[in-house]
């Protein structure tokens, strides 16, 4: 078949058209029917997993070779989202294998390696090389996701610890400042999201840690106490430089300016007895300024499962639970009142000038 544009142009210099090429008008299908086509790729994903399961049934009885069917599932992914095509369909359908290729292979090194360092190292530079490789944006983020977990397993039991602060500095700063880096868009949004999964996740172990005297039946020592304390204060210093730019972005009147720095530092202070909830107020108020629907919702819906898993820890009383989040809530209202009391004063002086 003929390119579109090269057809237009030979019917411009036969004269049959005078104007220019009119752009397309496709409209992307109905949400359900991409729902639809996305289970049909996931379903059709995994019968022909099950079919190649059935074909290389001796290999997947030795876990050490599983890894070899794990790496021609990675490279058929990759070789069919390198083709031009747009169907929802074949995109999961391609994400779907890709999953399953990358949990053969991870499966295979967590059982046949001996150094957890180096299994973790070949995980990260699998996620490198599918990132770079691959076109479709929901296996890069995968990547991207994978791959944070990979390096806290490389850097020790302990190091996971931190991944709230790291993961803030990452997804956050991304998130502020993904406009200057317009030339690298395809790759940038689906590091940010793999970089803000990451920094859910860290915020929900964190918290669990913090509220609880075990962890998956592991009993918590008390360094690692001390390692949440600078993990808060950490990524509290990390939100409020962060909040600074947003800030002077987003608020012009300097009283206004004023009162939100306070409400910043007031959530910075917050954060060090309920960790992890700066970065969460930051992200929504970044959706709401960037007035992406995504992020607010799934912000919001975090931020009410946080309050849930902080209310029902239990390393403080529940009396002292509910005096902190009353205040906290009395305080939001009050500066909700005197924002929008800032907000209609414009609109008031122009009704009196008039």
């Amino acid at each position: 078949m003929s390119d579109p544009q090269a057809l237009w142009q030979q019917l411009l210099d036969a004269g049959v058209v005078t104007s220019p090429m009119p752009a397309s008008t496709v409209e992307p299908p109905a949400l359900f029917m991409r729902l639809l086509l996305g289970a049909s790729g996931w379903f059709a994903a995994l019968f022909f997993a099950l079919f190649i399961a059935t074909v290389f049934v001796g290999f997947l009885i030795d876990a050490s070779q599983v890894w070899g069917l794990g790496l021609g599932l990675c490279a058929l992914s990759l070789v069919l989202s390198r083709r031009r095509h747009s169907g929802v369909f074949m995109q999961q359908f391609i994400f779907a294998c890709s999953l399953a290729g990358q949990g053969l292979i991870i499966f295979s090194i967590a059982v046949n390696m001996h150094s957890s360092q180096l299994g973790a190292l070949l995980i990260i530079a699998l996620q490198v090389l599918l990132f770079i490789g691959t076109g479709i944006s929901n296996q890069r983020s995968a990547s991207t996701f994978i791959a944070c977990c990979a390096l806290l397993w490389l850097l020790g039991e302990q190091a996971w610890l931190y991944a709230v602060p790291i993961f803030s500095l990452g997804a956050l700063g991304l998130w502020l400042y993904r406009s200057r880096l317009p030339a690298y868009a395809d790759s940038v949004q689906p590091a940010v999201t793999g970089l803000t999964l990451a920094l859910w996740l860290s915020i929900a172990l964190t918290l669990i840690t913090h509220s609880t005297e075990s962890f998956w039946g592991y009993d918590i020592p008390n360094s690692w106490l001390t390692h949440l304390w600078i993990t808060a204060l950490l990524s509290s210093a990390i939100c409020l430089a962060l909040a600074w730019p947003l800030i002077q972005h987003t608020v012009a009147d300097g009283p206004l300016r004023r009162l939100a720095i306070c409400v910043g530092v007031g959530i910075a202070l917050l954060n060090l007895k309920m960790p992890g909830l700066a970065p969460l107020i930051l992200l929504f108020s970044i959706g709401v300024a960037q007035a992406h629907r995504g992020l607010i919702w799934l912000n919001l819906c975090c931020l009410i499962a946080y309050l849930l898993l902080y209310y029902y820890s239990l390393n403080d009383t529940l009396l002292y639970k509910s005096i902190v989040l009353c205040i906290s809530a009395s305080v939001l209202l009050i500066l909700y009142g005197i924002l929008n009391h800032y907000a209609q004063r414009p609109t008031l002086e122009q009704q009196h000038d008039a």
